[in-house]
């Protein structure tokens, strides 16, 4: 503590500067050491605020000078006043900083003081990083996956390449141009190859299906829509004011063509894709992150699975779609998702509400993680997509069509708007509304059977509108079928609408460049985003670590537990912030000195702490298991026992011809979940 009078003489060396110059609190301080403190991503922020800071407000007539005796007296020693906000108030408002005392000394020691009216931290408000493009809000997969949280660390880089092996790429639309890779080695359309790669005019990747004979093509060009969509999950063009965006908003897409007129993918087709990714990685340098696989089916094909291991070699992760069967990936192998490499992340589909989508494939020992599948909005050709709204007078609301919808032509539907309650039955739809508009509540019966209803009834339109606030997106009306146009309301808008009565309206769901898309297929592009956004954000990385934050930060949902490996759902800014990442490696080793013909494993795990964490105390467990079985624990290692920031350990007495997994696990002092590290078989 500083003596006494010396206090009084420092303050009274600040009053008369105050005084002289007709200001507030003006010292400042060099050489300063406090910490700002951080929020805390994926959580509520510990302590948002800047240490040793405090706004202070002081009752009128309070004059400078004695503001800055009272600013002494609790031991500020620099600061500033906000000279335009004190004038016409005529109080004294100032910023006040210590470098002895932390802020809630400050706040104590200010409160305390009868000439105070108000104090407060100086608190930091975080950046909420969203995208200006219009359809975002319809985007229902990006916040449950925490992708704002993320996009505030980082937003994607140029220097990453996202691959995309299927039905071609629409190069040239609105949200995808910008994005796309182009080989900068090769000159559009002279028919040479000009960078000597063995493609010629290869600029936006590669046609390797472009007949049903699988002649190869340069022209990448989407031949059904699936690829664009997939495409623009991944790395649609982010904060352009233009339809929606993606995962990373700066990433290249490079279109590998794989699909023939046929709309079947053939393993040697799919070979050449990735033989070109890889080339492209090894010889020239293009920084290819991941591939996304959003295909399968059934039969192991070993020169498919060995084209996939070089990739991984090389540091390019394999995103697979698990399937869309509903079925048990570990007793019905679906391909490639079910090859056991490292470098592949096998993805299943989530809900709005976090469960298992009803068609989603899954595995517990198969499949990895999942991430949202359902209605999921994105890029397609222009003309195969929709776009929808309703016109009621002068104002035109916002509509999202429901995934299946029909759509009308670009003049819309002019007709009368009937009241049909919630839809239930026959008894709810008034006999005039046949030729007519039907405008019905959600709620106690599904999107698809209040469509059934209304058209039974005879309208020629829907308008369904929400039954509470929030998000609207990612409705569905289940299958495929002659639907008439069906599209949703937010709460407030359907209200003002039915509160019109029976009136003429515009009812336009007409084709558009956006569509909505479900499947394993609209999953994986989440999570081939997701490492492609950790690519750039952690570039020193490898493949391994980069999965080790995938499947840490996943957020464990209760509907998942024993449905796939980590029993767990994308979340983006927790992968992006783990205090913790666990690499390891496993080696399978023949036994020599032992009495009995048995194997070993040699398991190393690595363990990298964020250099701010204040993690101690925590254990790292090893677990194994074989197949047909879930994963036991095999040794549990405190962190003391971490030596050089590494542990091996040596799994004895293993069945020679039987198959082992291993994976580690760390667990804070507390027993929350801190790190998994990547899963390897041997």
């Amino acid at each position: 503590m500083i003596p006494g009078g010396f206090r009084l003489k420092t303050a009274l060396f600040i009053s008369l500067l105050l005084l002289l110059a007709g200001l507030a609190v003006a010292l400042s301080f060099a050489g300063d050491s406090r910490q700002e403190a951080s929020p805390r991503i994926g959580g509520p922020p510990e302590a948002p605020y800047v240490e040793g800071e405090v706004l202070v407000k002081f009752k009128p007539g309070i004059s400078p000078g004695t503001a800055a005796v009272l600013a002494a007296t609790v031991d500020a020693d620099g600061g500033r006043p906000f000279r335009r906000l004190s004038g016409p108030r005529q109080g004294q408002y100032l910023l006040l900083r210590s470098q002895r005392l932390g802020t809630r000394e400050l706040l104590d020691a200010l409160r305390d003081l009868p000439e105070v009216e108000a104090v407060s931290p100086n608190y930091r408000r975080r950046l909420q990083r969203l995208p200006n493009d219009p359809k975002y809000a319809k985007l229902w997969g990006m916040a449950k996956i925490q992708a704002p949280e993320a996009w505030e660390r980082n937003t994607g880089s140029s220097d990453v390449v996202l691959a995309v092996i299927d039905t071609g790429v629409h190069y040239g639309h609105e949200d995808l141009a910008a994005n796309m890779w182009r080989n900068q080695g090769e000159t559009p359309g002279n028919g040479i190859d000009d960078d000597n790669n063995g493609f010629r005019d290869d600029v936006y990747g590669f046609d390797f299906a472009a007949d049903r004979w699988g002649n190869n093509d340069s022209d990448p060009m989407d031949i059904d829509g699936h690829g664009t969509h997939v495409a623009g999950t991944m790395a649609a063009v982010g904060n352009n004011g233009t339809g929606v965006c993606g995962i990373n908003w700066k990433a290249r897409i490079m279109a590998l063509k794989g699909f023939r007129p046929d709309m079947h993918i053939y393993d040697s087709d799919c070979i050449e894709a990735i033989d070109y990714a890889v080339m492209m990685k090894r010889d020239r340098g293009v920084n290819v992150a991941a591939i996304n696989a959003s295909f399968g089916g059934g039969g192991r094909n070993p020169l498919q699975e060995e084209a996939i291991a070089d990739a991984a070699s090389l540091g390019i992760a394999f995103v697979c779609a698990a399937g869309n069967e509903g079925a048990d990936n570990d007793s019905t192998p679906f391909f490639p998702a079910n090859y056991d490499l490292p470098g592949i992340i096998s993805v299943a589909a989530s809900d709005q509400n976090d469960g298992l989508a009803s068609f989603s494939n899954y595995g517990a020992s198969s499949v990895d993680i999942a991430a949202p599948g359902v209605a999921i909005l994105s890029t397609v050709p222009p003309g195969q997509g929709q776009e929808a709204w309703l016109k009621s007078g002068s104002d035109v609301f916002d509509a999202a069509p429901l995934e299946y919808s029909g759509t009308t032509s670009a003049a819309g539907l002019s007709r009368l708007l009937y009241d049909c309650g919630l839809g239930r039955s026959a008894s709810d739809f008034p006999a005039a509304v046949s030729g007519q508009l039907a405008l019905i509540e959600r709620g106690e019966i599904t999107f698809e059977q209040k469509a059934l209803n209304a058209q039974a009834a005879g309208a020629v339109g829907v308008a369904i509108y929400n039954s509470a606030t929030g998000d609207m997106s990612g409705w569905t009306l289940n299958t495929q079928r002659d639907w008439v146009p069906v599209v949703s309301l937010s709460r407030a808008d359907g209200l003002l609408v039915r509160s019109r009565g029976v009136h003429a309206v515009n009812l336009t769901n007409r084709p558009g460049s956006y569509g909505l898309s479900s499947g394993t297929s609209m999953a994986t592009p989440h999570v081939c985003g997701a490492m492609g956004l950790m690519a750039a954000h952690f570039p020193g990385d490898d493949l391994a670590k980069r999965i080790g934050r995938l499947f840490s930060g996943a957020d464990r949902v209760t509907a998942l537990d024993g449905k796939m490996i980590y029993g767990a759902r994308l979340n983006l800014a927790r992968a992006l912030a783990q205090s913790v990442v666990l690499t390891m490696t496993v080696s399978r080793r023949q036994a020599s000195a032992w009495l009995v013909e048995k194997d070993y494993a040699e398991v190393h795990f690595s363990v990298e702490k964020d250099p701010g964490s204040a993690i101690s105390g925590e254990t790292y467990t090893v677990y194994r298991k074989i197949p047909g079985n879930s994963y036991q624990p095999l040794k549990e290692i405190a962190a003391n026992e971490i030596q050089g920031n590494s542990y091996t350990l040596l799994d004895k007495y293993l069945e020679r011809g039987s198959s082992y997994s291993y994976v580690v696990q760390a667990r804070s002092a507390q027993g929350d979940l801190l790190a998994l590290s990547n899963e390897l078989t041997i």
